[in-house]
């Protein structure tokens, strides 16, 4: 019987080249309707979403409708929202923070947004979720700082 360390080898050469990953830079989500997906996360969130040019090409991730925000106070991310190609992202959890969750979940709650959970108190802080148009669930934090 032969035995085969070649995975077991290429492994141990991961583990010992320290190879690291970095934290989560882009999120995009391709959507259903995105007028509708822009009304939700730019005027009722009050993520500041901008419409943007389509890039070109046939890359399903650059190219077509779409509007994005990018954050770059401390490290940078990307939050863009995609016309579907063919696919809309469901199932799905994303999470922003909010200064004051009460007053923001009165505000979404008169607004029509559907509620998945009413804020409550998590082990990360008073955390309310919403399910967007799509039915992906966004979670608001309110910020301790």
């Amino acid at each position: 019987m032969t035995v085969d360390f070649s995975y077991q080898m290429n492994v141990l050469k991961m583990e010992t080249s320290k190879m690291t990953i970095g934290r989560l830079m882009l999120v995009v989500l391709e959507v259903e309707d995105l007028e509708r997906s822009v009304r939700f996360y730019r005027d009722q969130l009050g993520i500041p979403l901008k419409l943007d040019i389509d890039h070109g090409g046939s890359d399903r991730w650059i190219s077509g409708d779409h509007a994005a925000h990018s954050w770059h106070d401390g490290a940078f991310l990307h939050f863009a929202l995609y016309q579907s190609k063919g696919g809309v992202t469901r199932n799905v959890q994303i999470g922003f923070p909010t200064a004051n969750l009460t007053e923001t979940h009165k505000r979404l709650v008169e607004s029509g947004v559907q509620v998945a959970h009413n804020p409550r108190e998590e082990p990360w802080g008073k955390t309310a979720r919403y399910i967007d148009p799509d039915g992906n669930s966004v979670s608001l934090t309110e910020s301790t700082n």
